[in-house]
């Protein structure tokens, strides 16, 4: 399969995407039974990390088929990927909550890994209202183009087993899969602007924190969110209360697994 999946438009249900669930199946299937969720009609999306820290990370990996529940690379996927095929890279994993990969059968480990490799970097899908773009991390210089160009130059060796220390493949991971300067700049800049730590406080106290939530700002200040050639992303790696949205972008990592977290859900095909 290429790094990059184009997927038609759901006609006969919807379109969920979920943020990093890190092996906590059963908190996934609570939420999607709450949601009447229907897997004749309804198609799932990850935004990659659905494997370490929680217990079904095995589970998790046999779920994605990529044709009604779908997955991008995230980068634990690829320190699972790296720690299989390189041992000295295998201690990062341990150390990030891989341990449980380690444990598993020769067989199994290599099932896993196999399972991987053949998932996409970035997908987009064709919702009725426009496409939406599902990244793990990161969209380089804000522009969903770079994201194309950069798998489109690594793709064959990825697809032919170059390891992710190969020159352009790391470039790519690095820039897609470990990236967080829009998160980070989020942090730093947009929540830090006029009363916006306060809004967000406001609407996690609210009870109305399963609710995305929109971040205000000026244009200038929202400018790098805004991210060309496509029409959103949704993207996770990095811990936000909530599902925010600031410009284009869905920032959807909101589950460590601690008493009163959700995971954010979020419907791209109203």
């Amino acid at each position: 399969m290429s790094t990059l999946l184009r997927v038609g438009r759901n006609t006969s249900g919807r379109d969920l995407v979920v943020g990093d669930v890190h092996g906590h199946l059963s908190q996934l299937r609570r939420q999607l039974d709450t949601l009447d969720f229907d897997p004749a009609a309804d198609r799932l999306f990850f935004v990659g990390d659905i494997v370490d820290r929680g217990p079904d990370g095995e589970a998790l990996l046999a779920m994605v088929d990529q044709r009604t529940c779908f997955s991008v690379l995230g980068n634990h996927e690829a320190m699972m990927i790296a720690g299989y095929e390189d041992a000295s890279a295998a201690e990062l994993h341990r150390a990030n909550g891989g341990d449980w990969f380690y444990r598993l059968p020769e067989a199994r480990r290599r099932q896993c890994v196999t399972v991987a490799r053949r998932w996409p970097w970035a997908i987009e899908v064709e919702t009725g209202n426009g496409c939406t773009g599902l990244v793990h991390a990161n969209v380089p210089d804000s522009n969903w183009n770079e994201v194309v160009r950069l798998l489109q130059a690594m793709d064959r060796r990825w697809r032919d087993g170059a390891p992710l220390t190969e020159h352009g493949v790391a470039f790519a991971a690095q820039r897609i899969l470990w990236n967080r300067s829009l998160i980070l700049r989020f942090y730093s800049e947009v929540l830090e602007s006029g009363d916006n730590r306060q809004r967000l406080e406001d609407h996690l106290a609210s009870g109305d924190g399963g609710r995305e939530w929109v971040a205000p700002g000026p244009a200038e200040l929202l400018a790098p969110f805004w991210i060309t050639g496509i029409d959103a992303v949704c993207m996770g790696h990095t811990y936000v209360p909530t599902a925010i949205r600031v410009g284009k972008c869905h920032f959807l990592d909101s589950y460590r697994g601690e008493p009163g977290e959700a995971l954010s859900l979020l419907c791209i095909n109203r």
